[in-house]
């Protein structure tokens, strides 16, 4: 699967050369320099940390680089910052005084993944774990489903948006979630309505705490 991937990210540089954002944000990257891109203000909610303003052109490149053509380099150094960022949300919380610290990647429904061919959420969770050289993150890629096809959030208007979640998510390996802490990824939080209705769930089956972590907001 992964040879698949790598095979599919040269044909579509090939067929579709990375935009002159994307070619610097590589650079960026390539030179641990991504953290200098516009940080979030602001957060939809209190238990989700964004990192960088979407408003910011180079950064709304960053997040469709990721999300649509699974840019390995940019993945990579997207992840690495939000490793960084957990790592102090959980030194200051104390997270791990009990129950385990769950990776979850937010899911997205068959039809987007038949498109793109992967899950976005998913690759940046593979490469925090990467990071993880403590072992602290057990990596949880089948926790929560998407179990109904949604419309596209960014279509609705937030009460539309709300009733459009409403029942999109399931649970698994219940007993995994019971009093553990759920660190969910996704790669954008506007309203944050995806990321409250995965947290609903996650915490009505059990996890102690829920908190988020995305590239933008």
């Amino acid at each position: 699967m992964e040879a698949l991937r790598q095979l599919y990210e040269i044909l579509l540089d090939f067929l579709f050369p990375k935009s002159k954002d994307v070619l610097r944000l590589e650079q960026f990257s390539e030179r641990g320099e991504l953290f200098k891109l516009p940080l979030a203000i602001g957060s939809p909610s209190s238990f989700i940390t964004p990192l960088f303003d979407y408003r910011d052109r180079l950064v709304r490149n960053l997040v469709w680089a990721i999300k649509y053509r699974g840019n390995r380099t940019l993945t990579c150094a997207a992840a690495t910052l939000l490793y960084e960022a957990m790592v102090e949300e959980l030194g200051d919380q104390s997270l791990f005084e009990s129950g385990a610290v769950l990776l979850v990647p937010v899911p997205i429904s068959s039809e987007r993944r038949r498109e793109r061919g992967f899950n976005q959420a998913e690759l940046l969770c593979g490469s925090i774990k990467a990071c993880d050289t403590e072992n602290f993150l057990r990596y949880e890629k089948n926790t929560l489903k998407k179990v109904r096809d949604t419309a596209p959030q960014t279509s609705l208007k937030r009460s539309a948006r709300l009733k459009n979640l409403s029942k999109c998510f399931a649970t698994e390996n219940q007993d995994e979630l019971s009093g553990a802490t759920v660190i969910l990824i996704d790669d954008v939080a506007t309203t944050g309505s995806t990321l409250k209705e995965a947290r609903r769930v996650l915490k009505e089956s059990g996890a102690r705490k829920v908190i988020a972590f995305t590239i933008a907001h």
